[in-house]
């Protein structure tokens, strides 16, 4: 994410937004499976449906409201910048200008709580090799 924030008025799609986002989705991936795996351990086998669907759903949900949250920073980032830079002279510049300024507001926005998100997981999750249950283990009980 804070790769994006290098892109300018002229930047090019394939030297910068494409390695960034390559790079943003490689991360995520290989994030939200061991993430949704540690939400499970220490439930119950036939609980896991249920709290297989919470973490489904508040993924979802947090998809979405960061999404909202991040556009409403782009947006008065963008007007922010347009008022206070506005000139008779290339206005459409200026919008432009305040366009790619806001998107990059956003971009550290959304860095600065993604690095905030790593340090809770770091702190908060202390579930540990001994606590995922052994591959092909069944519970009787």
């Amino acid at each position: 994410m804070i790769l994006l924030t290098r892109i300018g008025v002229d930047t090019a799609y394939a030297t910068h937004v494409m390695p960034s986002m390559l790079i943003l989705g490689f991360g995520l991936g290989c994030t939200f499976v061991p993430l949704g795996n540690i939400a499970l351990v220490g439930v119950d086998e036939h609980d896991a449906g249920a709290a297989s669907a919470v973490v489904n759903a508040s993924q979802q949900v947090g998809g979405s409201l960061g999404t909202a949250l991040l556009n409403t920073v782009a947006i008065t980032a963008a007007t922010s910048y347009f008022t206070d830079h506005a000139t008779a002279g290339d206005p459409q510049g200026t919008q432009l200008e305040a366009m790619v300024h806001g998107y990059v507001t956003a971009f550290w926005w959304g860095s600065a709580l993604l690095v905030a998100a790593a340090v809770i997981v770091a702190v908060f999750i202390k579930a540990s090799k001994d606590d995922v249950p052994e591959e092909g283990a069944v519970h009787m009980g």
